[in-house]
């Protein structure tokens, strides 16, 4: 039955999850509708023996059906709590972004009150050395005078 390409896109994408998950390996529910070619099929059981996947879905092949379908309802799930969790801490990551961006600017304050008492220290600093020549002056001007 032909829905769109919409499904038929979600269903391709489908198609690699399980060929991701399982290796390569799945089941096609539309496999039971259409004639299959079994030519060559022990030749190529014989190269694939030793896949632990293979041998699984040959002995438990309805049960691995029935863990595909608890995967992706897991599957479902744990992205929902993801997408819950993400969208809790969203809240928290913003609070802190604002928190960081307040003591930028507080900080930048801070700096910009250090430069301008960097500038005061060094005019007193200045000022100082100043004075210390002017009394080393008036000492020799005073020894000078006795």
């Amino acid at each position: 039955m032909w829905i769109g390409t919409k499904n038929s896109c979600m269903a391709g994408v489908q198609e690699r999850q399980y060929e991701e998950f399982f290796g390569g390996f799945y089941f096609d529910e539309d496999a039971l509708s259409k004639d299959i070619s079994l030519d060559g099929l022990d030749k190529e059981l014989e190269e694939h023996k030793n896949y632990d996947v293979l041998i699984s879905i040959l002995t438990n092949g309805e049960k691995q059906r029935d863990m595909a379908t608890m995967v992706e309802g897991n599957l479902g799930h744990i992205e929902q709590d993801l997408i819950q969790d993400y969208i809790k801490d969203n809240d928290s990551l913003v609070l802190l972004h604002d928190q960081i961006h307040d003591c930028d600017i507080v900080l930048s304050q801070i700096g910009s009150l250090l430069s301008g008492f960097q500038v005061h220290i060094r005019s007193l600093s200045s000022e100082l050395r100043s004075l210390h020549e002017k009394s080393l002056d008036l000492g020799v001007r005073l020894k000078n005078r006795k």
